[in-house]
């Protein structure tokens, strides 16, 4: 069969059969049908022609045949011709390919039953397509199957890559994502974005050449993020991008929304917009510039296009120092010490690390900011080492990472009052006249008060006494320093002085006692003091001394003033006729005069102070003074006011008044002369009828007609009952040089003392009207 390649060669083999089988009739009646088995020949090569025989070995007769390729009927065409009889059937195959070769299988039929047979025709040859794979669009994250087939053999091998086998740089594929079946089709079940591109489909067997073929994967994209939420976080006052990377095919849109609320894309000058295509989809920003508190909030973005979309979330936390702690209060206070308690504020998106609460003195001059630090975990504390009896303000800040936060709303709180914690200072005696001392001093320093001073208590005795001090009480000024003027005590006689200080929470301690002696004579008294007349730049003075004191008066001393301004003072020599201009004074203003005798033995105690208008309108005008003494005669004895009505056609009705006036005021001021000398001791034995109500009081002396005082209360001491007699103390000029401004500041208009308190009570219906005020020179005003 071998050699069996020609149409005339295989006529002949095939009648030759047939002969035999005719000439062998007994052998194919067994009663069974079997065929005999038959092979192609080995190694055949492409496009020869190749024919096979199926016959019987036995079986009756006659037999039906049939051919089958890989379980196909094979119908007689072009590429097969099959001759058979009723006992043989020749196959035969022209011009034999790869294609050709399959298993080819012969089935007989006849009366005694079937039979088949099958052999296998392998025709070596490259391999050849089957299925070509083509260019394949996917959408992302769905299947993939790509298929790609061959036949040839032997059985060619299949495999894929990614990119081009013959462009560096292509790459097998994962093998635990990507799959290839027998047949050659890829396959992955889940797409992604990356796995667009081109990939080639590589087949060979080892005989000719390979068969290959590149195509794309064309991944179509829906919008997407891949990063879904983010949180972004920034200082208050920076500025801040947001961005909304979007992966997908183009072309794409991203809106925006903050806290559900959309943003419009036009610039706002806040917020603003920006949107530009990448390489693998559309990034949108929106640029914050100045970000403040109402920037916090939820920003999304949404992401379309074609294939779908998708949303992503930014979470803006902008970074601040903490607001101010709400609810600050002072829950307890004590002396020395105060509990402070807040409400935990807002901490600015950082959380809070300390609190510092702030204090500072509330009273005088500005004092120095004290601070404290607490941890974030209190909302409370107790402030230390304050001054008792003492005005404070308070306020809390927190702090965090940021920075320092605003501080809350000023508290303001007193501490509890302790007794002072020292004496008075400053404390000095000077003997005044027979029996009179007065006693100077200043206040203690002000942060050892602890708290408001109420006066003070000024003890005596005699040196040579072992008895204990004799208090005199003395009311709070709010003057830098305080007098007190001590009398009916013994002439000539030692004296120990102390002086202390008392707040509502008690007494302080004493100072140090100071010793002086008293003096055996008195100096001049008080000149009585008038003024006679006025001009639009002079004032006319007239006064009245004791006729006792002519003998030891060495000068008198004029204090005046202009409204609020200081004291001036003039030395007036001792003339017989008392009489004084003062000059170039400023039109139509207000001045204040008070006298005072000078003598070896001291000065006298203050004149009554005079409240004097100059004529005209005030204007400015070059000062000065000129001290002019008079030797005119002596003007009547009323005195004569100010003139404050306008000129012209009421001078006359200005002018009556003014003399029925001053009668009833001289008619008032002698009969309160003599009350006054009955019912007040004057501060010197000698002091002469008619002269105005003294200066200094003594509470032992004037108490009596009421109520006898009580002792010194024991340690710590009260302040004195409200409607208890004010304290016997005045203010006395001093006679020295150094002590002139001292009198001038001493003895202002308005001033007061409890002296004059009774003084007012006494004018009445207050035709005193020059008078009512000018007696009283307290200490309080001194500076």
């Amino acid at each position: 069969m071998d050699h069996c390649y020609s149409n005339v060669f295989c006529g002949w083999m095939m009648v030759v059969i047939v002969l035999l089988i005719s000439l062998c009739p007994d052998s194919l009646t067994t009663g069974t049908l079997k065929i005999q088995s038959f092979h192609f020949p080995p190694n055949p090569t492409e496009h020869t022609n190749i024919q096979v025989v199926c016959g019987l070995e036995y079986g009756d007769l006659p037999v039906e045949f049939q051919w089958l390729k890989n379980g196909v009927l094979i119908a007689k065409e072009s590429l097969y011709d099959i001759l058979s009889s009723t006992s043989v059937s020749v196959l035969m195959i022209k011009n034999v390919t790869v294609k050709s070769s399959g298993n080819y299988t012969c089935s007989a039929m006849g009366p005694n039953g079937k039979d088949t047979y099958t052999a296998e025709l392998l025709i070596k040859g490259p391999p050849k397509w089957r299925t070509i794979p083509r260019d394949i669009v996917v959408s992302l994250g769905s299947p993939l199957q790509l298929p790609c087939s061959a036949y040839g053999y032997p059985t060619p091998n299949i495999f894929w890559t990614k990119g081009h086998p013959s462009v560096k740089g292509n790459e097998e594929l994962d093998k635990s994502q990507w799959k290839t079946l027998n047949d050659g089709t890829l396959t992955k079940t889940f797409i992604r974005y990356g796995d667009g591109g081109k990939y080639t489909c590589t087949i060979s067997n080892g005989i000719g050449k390979n068969l290959q073929k590149s195509i794309h994967i064309i991944v179509r994209v829906p919008a997407r993020f891949e990063e879904k939420f983010h949180v972004e976080r920034v200082h208050r006052g920076d500025s801040v991008k947001l961005e909304c990377d979007a992966l997908g095919d183009n072309p794409m849109t991203i809106s925006w929304n903050k806290d559900n609320d959309r943003l419009s894309r036009v610039d706002t000058g806040r917020y603003q917009i920006f949107d530009r295509t990448t390489e693998g989809g559309t990034l949108s920003e929106i640029q914050v510039h100045g970000v403040d508190h109402s920037d916090n909030g939820i920003f999304t973005c949404l992401a379309k296009n074609a294939y779908g979309e998708d949303q992503r979330t930014i979470k803006l936390i902008v970074l601040e120092p903490p607001s101010a702690p709400s609810d600050v209060r002072v829950d307890q206070t004590w002396s020395r010490s105060v509990r402070i308690t807040w409400m935990m504020p807002y901490s600015g998106n950082s959380p809070v690390n300390k609190y510092i609460i702030q204090y500072w003195q509330n009273q005088g001059t500005p004092h120095r900011l004290e601070e404290e630090t607490v941890s974030s975990a209190q909302t409370s504390t107790i402030l230390y080492k304050l001054q008792p009896g003492t005005s404070y303000v308070v306020r809390v800040m927190a702090e965090n990472d940021v920075g320092k936060g605003t501080p809350s709303e000023n508290r303001h709180f007193l501490t509890s009052e302790e007794e002072p914690s020292a004496s008075p200072t400053d404390v000095s005696v000077e003997a005044r006249g027979a029996g009179t001392l007065h006693i100077k001093w200043k206040a203690p320093p002000k942060d050892q008060w602890n708290g408001q001073l109420k006066g003070y208590y000024v003890g005596y005795k005699e040196t040579s006494s072992t008895d204990s001090y004799t208090y005199k009480h003395v009311t709070f000024s709010e003057g830098l320093s305080e007098e007190y003027l001590l009398q009916h005590l013994r002439k000539n006689t030692a004296y120990g002085i102390v002086v202390v200080a008392f707040n509502s929470a008690g007494r302080g301690p004493e100072s140090q006692e100071i010793g002086k002696i008293t003096k055996d004579t008195d100096p001049p008294t008080a000149p009585s003091l008038r003024v006679t007349a006025q001009s639009e730049t002079t004032i006319t003075i007239k006064w009245r001394q004791n006729k006792g004191d002519a003998d030891m008066i060495s000068h008198y001393i004029l204090f005046y003033k202009e409204n609020s301004n200081t004291w001036n003072e003039v030395t007036i020599p001792h003339i017989k006729k008392k009489e004084y201009v003062l000059q170039s004074l400023r039109p139509g203003s207000i001045y204040c005069l008070y006298l005072q005798a000078a003598s070896q033995k001291g000065n006298s105690n203050p004149s009554k102070t005079l409240t004097v208008k100059t004529d005209g309108a005030a204007g400015p005008m070059e000062w000065n003074l000129h001290a002019v003494i008079s030797g005119e005669e002596e003007l009547p004895e009323y005195f004569r006011l100010p003139v404050l009505a306008p000129v012209s056609a009421s001078v006359a009705i200005v002018i009556l008044v003014v003399i029925v006036s001053c009668m009833a005021v001289k008619k008032e001021q002698t009969r309160y002369n003599r009350d006054i000398e009955t019912v007040t001791e004057k501060i010197y034995p000698y002091s002469m009828n008619g002269t105005p109500p003294q200066r200094y009081v003594d509470v032992e002396k004037t108490r009596p007609l009421l109520q006898p005082p009580p002792p010194p209360p024991p340690f710590p001491l009260p302040p004195p009952p409200s409607d208890d007699y004010s304290a016997p103390y005045a203010t006395l000029p001093v006679n020295d040089a150094n002590n002139s401004t001292d009198r001038r500041r001493n003895f202002g208009i308005g001033s007061k003392s409890n002296e004059g308190s009774i003084d007012s009570r006494r004018q009445g219906d207050g035709n005193m009207i020059q008078e009512r005020a000018e007696v009283h020179h307290h200490y309080d005003h001194a500076a």
